[in-house]
Parts: structure tokens; sequence; C-alpha cells
């Protein structure tokens, strides 16, 4: 297991758990040692059929893999690319915005690009993702996230 001792450790641990090699798959137990046991995964509506629903880790492992079968990319293999990052720490808690792109090995262009929204906390001296969401953005636009901030 690694040492995720840094927020920086676990979101690369993230992008690498989903990120794989052709006929491998992702790689779940890296996915599920990234997690607080309470941890939450929450998919688009376009995901799960229209309901915005909170999954536990186990629940999203049967989903994406699923998912990742019926749709060949298990056998293409791809991976998981972060473009930029915006990160907030206070103490023992964080929020990242991470900007990501997928590609499938051997593709020059991206098959699905957005923004994962992940909320860690400082527990048993390791950094933990306590919830992670995301939405996919259009192909080719580009993503603009916007900031309010509230003196």
């Amino acid at each position: 297991m690694s040492n995720f001792e840094s927020v920086e450790s676990v979101v690369e641990g993230l992008y690498k758990s989903v990120s794989f090699a052709p006929g491998a798959g992702p790689d779940y137990t890296l996915m599920r040692s990234l997690f607080h046991p309470q941890g939450r995964i929450i998919q688009p509506s376009e995901d799960t059929d229209g309901i915005v629903c909170g999954m536990t880790v186990d629940q999203f492992v049967l989903h994406f893999d699923a998912r990742l079968r019926a749709a060949g990319v298990t056998a293409s293999g791809g991976s998981e690319v972060e473009l930029s990052r915006r990160t907030l720490i206070f103490s023992r808690i964080a929020h990242v915005f991470s900007n990501y792109k997928f590609v499938l090995h051997g593709a020059d262009e991206a098959v699905a690009q957005g923004v994962n929204t992940i909320q860690l906390v400082y527990d048993s001296n390791r950094w933990w993702i306590l919830n992670l969401a995301w939405d996919r953005a259009r192909l080719g636009e580009p993503i603009e996230i916007q900031e309010f901030l509230k003196p």
C-alpha cells in the first residue's frame, strides 16, 4: 500500500487507479485504499439512469466495471490524465478541483473530459478521499471553473 501523507499523493493515486493497460482494467485495490471507510462517490446523472446518488466505493466499482466492459473500454485500455488542479486546504480538510481528460490507448484525442471535485480528510496519519463527484464537459470545449469568493 502506498503512503498517502499528502493531498497530491492521493490525487495522483486516484488518476493511477483509473488508468489501465489494454485488457487489464482499473486498479480497484488502489482505488479502495484511497477512500475513507465512509467515502462516497457521486456520478453524473447520465451515468446512473438520471438519478444523482451517492455510492460506496464497492457499489461504484461494480457499476463502473460493468460500464467499461459494455463500452469495450477495458479491452482497449486508457489513461485519465490530470490537466490542472485547484486545491484548498485548511487544517485536516481539503477540497480539490481537478480538470481531466480520458484517452484510449493508441488514440490521439480524448474520449471524455471534465472536472473531478474531491473532498479529503486527514485521519490516522494520512489523507483519505471522503467524497468524489465529477461532471463531464463537451469534448473540445474549454473547461471554465467559476470562482466566487466572499470576503
